[in-house]
């Protein structure tokens, strides 16, 4: 009881180390601990981008944003009179009709390079209604993308000739993973030079909301940015996840040449038809001015145009449709809001993480290297179920990382326990592999002594021959099983059985190695042997054949002796096949057999158990029957298609040796048999029917021929097609 209780506790540690190495490796992998491993990251990030379009529209989006768009579009060339790019006095009156329309905040996702005419009357109306207003956002940019909050090539004023010490202004740049799409926003960046925090965009715009100082940043805590009162949750050291609203569009828009469309300011259209007035902004009717769209709103200014090279790829989009893409202006949008709904993504902890995937590794290993230790019969259905139960858990992971996302803004990781799965899986098929093959070990170096006499003399004629590998030869082999074994043993005692069993395999094992064969291998009740190596013989499969009558013969006298003995009266089937295969050492370096593989060792076995279907002993294939024709009596069965095989083969019935006499009754019988079978194959159903009748009057219980008669009865009513050779296909093997 001791022993038994240290075992378990031995194998329950030996599963914890195992499972506690796994997840270390796939932490290692995953989690980038100490390097990143781009399939796997890119893996993790598509994944997300999946449960953003599983989600599709956010269903926290507001029926009326606190975000409107003021797009930089074509149409918005095509109605303005000046040419591209706009003349700054555009932007000054944008500004002041926004204003007068009661939007809060104006964030200009645009940069203005160095102008030629610096100090002109135009600029200085600019800077001067910035001044005046207080809550307009200029854009700056930096010469490359980082992903980390530090500036290291610093663009003169950030590329925008109005950013001074006096101006609120934020980073437009967005940070893109290895694949290009944005699905990261960095609240702040670090510039060495001037060493000081600068915040990006869309944090600047919400600086001038919440009345903050132009220079304010987030505080990094442990898994948070805090701003203001919000705390966001941060996915990496640097930056937070986007949480998506929607797709490109999401978000209202308005033309900026409507917006210009004031009475006193002519659009093209209007400078063509003299007299012809709009007014989109101020017409008391229709105008922006007077419908509140912009009112107490914070409106963004970005381009529209696919040429400004501001569109990007977003979780939402998906990657071989351009039109899915989204402007730079609609992903700040994103942001804001966000921020302003508190609607964030959070990140599953990595302590949970941990826990996640050391509890699946540990259940995973347990229940698969247990399924595979089941010893049945049925090993392949135990290989299916366990392949199902590791497909099972990875759709369950999917299924709640989806879930979890749509429903809760909860993002789990799905790489890291979706691999360990895999780990643990093929780390639990091949500990089990390890754990047979020493075992496997063990039995041989017990048994070697049973080795075939025959395979010791060659090789140590030949030790050459000790080697690894095989070679090319035409050989008979031999399968036997005995008739349902299973059923006899589940009458008998265990030793009984073994008694029994030891006894029929002795005698059987003494006539193939008299006979010149070799014995292969047992397979419990089952005999594998095969004739014509490691010596060659010219006669291999006549001395098969000879083997197989001879044990049907001394299991007749056996049975007799059982008989009196009061035990189970035991008949064996026997597969015969004749054909080239491959022969030799075979396993590894310190343990091999010498053994025989190819098709014809497997059609060995489907003749064995072919026996079955027509109630016969021993059936021999039509490569083994062309060669021993002259030496034994034999009798055709049929044309087959067996499992695992596209050709029909013809395969017959080994009766006797030829110079065996056979009696007046048995010979007359064949004769009939072989007529019927004739005619039945040139569709003479009656006249077969009649020969097969007259076969039965001599052996009423000859199944072969009651087979053929009722087929020959079924292709009288229901004739086969033309092009029907007679072939049967043999379903099972």
């Amino acid at each position: 009881m001791a022993q038994k209780l240290f075992k378990s506790v031995r194998l329950l540690f030996l599963h914890l180390v195992i499972s506690l190495l796994v997840t270390s490796f796939v932490l290692l992998l995953t989690q980038d601990i100490l390097f990143e491993l781009p399939p796997l990251k890119n893996a993790e990030l598509s994944l997300i981008d999946l449960r953003f379009r599983q989600r599709g529209i956010s269903p926290k989006i507001k029926q009326i944003p606190d975000i409107v768009i003021v797009s930089i579009s074509r149409e918005s060339f095509r109605n303005l009179p000046a040419k591209w790019p706009w003349p700054i006095s555009y932007y000054t009156r944008l500004f002041r009709n926004l204003h007068k329309a009661g939007a809060s905040v104006i964030g200009v996702d645009v940069t203005f390079p160095p102008s030629f005419q610096p100090g002109s009357e135009e600029e200085y109306e600019f800077r001067k209604i910035m001044k005046e207003l207080g809550n307009i956002i200029l854009a700056g940019k930096v010469r490359s993308e980082k992903t980390s909050f530090t500036l290291d090539e610093e663009v003169p004023h950030y590329d925008n000739r109005f950013i001074d010490t006096s101006s609120r202004f934020g980073i437009v740049n967005l940070p893109a993973d290895n694949d290009e799409v944005r699905r990261r926003y960095m609240p702040f960046v670090y510039d060495i030079d001037e060493g000081k925090r600068i915040p990006t965009f869309s944090m600047a715009v919400l600086n001038a909301h919440f009345h903050q100082s132009s220079m304010y940043t987030t505080e990094i805590e442990d898994n948070n940015f805090q701003y203001t009162t919000r705390s966001i949750p941060r996915f990496d050291a640097t930056s937070f996840l986007i949480n998506y609203y929607g797709v490109s569009g999401t978000f209202p828009k308005v033309e900026f040449s409507d917006v210009l469309d004031s009475k006193d300011f002519k659009t093209v259209d209007e400078l063509k038809l003299v007299g012809s007035e709009t007014n989109t902004f101020d017409d008391p009717d229709y105008g922006l001015l007077n419908d509140s769209i912009f009112a107490d709103k914070i409106v963004l200014i970005g381009s529209w145009e696919p040429e400004d090279k501001d569109l990007f790829l977003t979780p939402m989009s998906e990657k071989e449709q351009q039109g899915s893409m989204m402007y730079g202006v609609e992903i700040h949008a994103n942001v804001i809001q966000s921020v302003l709904d508190s609607n964030f993504i959070i990140r599953q902890p990595f302590w949970m993480t941990v826990l996640i995937v050391f509890g699946l590794s540990l259940f995973t290993f347990v229940f698969t290297e247990g399924l595979k230790s089941i010893r049945t019969k049925y090993s392949a259905i135990i290989e299916i179920l366990g392949v199902a139960i590791i497909l099972a858990e990875l759709f369950i992971i999917y299924w709640a990382s989806v879930t979890l996302f749509v429903k809760g803004d909860f993002l789990v990781d799905t790489t890291s326990p979706s691999l360990a799965i895999i780990v643990c899986y093929v780390g639990s098929t091949v500990y089990s592999y390890v754990a047979e093959r020493r075992q496997k070990i063990l039995i041989k170096s017990m048994f070697s002594r049973y080795v075939n006499p025959t395979i010791v003399d060659e090789l140590v004629a030949h030790p050459e021959k000790l080697r690894l590998g095989g070679e090319r030869r035409e050989l008979t082999i031999f399968f036997s099983d005995i008739e349902n074994f299973t059923q006899i043993s589940e009458k008998m005692a265990p030793e009984n059985l073994v008694a029994i069993l030891n006894e029929y395999l002795d005698v059987m094992t003494a006539i193939i190695i008299a006979n010149n064969g070799t014995l292969d291998k047992y397979e419990g009740d089952a005999i594998v042997a095969f004739w014509g190596a490691p010596i060659p013989h010219s006669d291999h499969a006549f001395f098969a054949c000879r083997t197989a009558i001879e044990m049907q013969k001394t299991l007749e006298g056996l049975q007799k002796v059982w008989e009196k003995e009061q035990k189970p009266q035991l008949r064996t089937r026997i597969g015969i096949s004749t054909g080239e295969v491959i022969v030799g050492n075979m396993g590894g370096a310190s343990r091999f057999d010498y053994t025989v593989i190819g098709d014809y060792v497997n059609l060995g076995a489907r003749l064995e158990t072919a026996n079955k279907q027509y109630r016969t002993n021993i059936m021999i294939s039509e490569n083994t029957y062309n060669q021993v024709k002259h030496k034994v009596v034999a009798r055709e069965l049929d044309l087959l298609v067996v499992a695992g095989k596209t050709e029909p083969i013809r395969v017959y019935e080994l009766v006797c040796e030829a110079e065996e006499k056979i009696s007046k009754e048995k010979k007359e019988f064949l004769e009939f048999y072989t007529e019927a079978l004739r005619l039945y194959r040139q569709r003479q159903w009656d006249a077969a029917i009649k020969g097969f009748e007259s076969a039965l009057t001599i052996f009423p219980e000859d199944f072969p021929s009651q087979i053929y008669t009722e087929r020959s009865q079924l292709y009288k009513v229901s004739p086969p097609p033309d092009d029907w050779n007679g072939v049967f296909f043999l379903r099972t093997k």
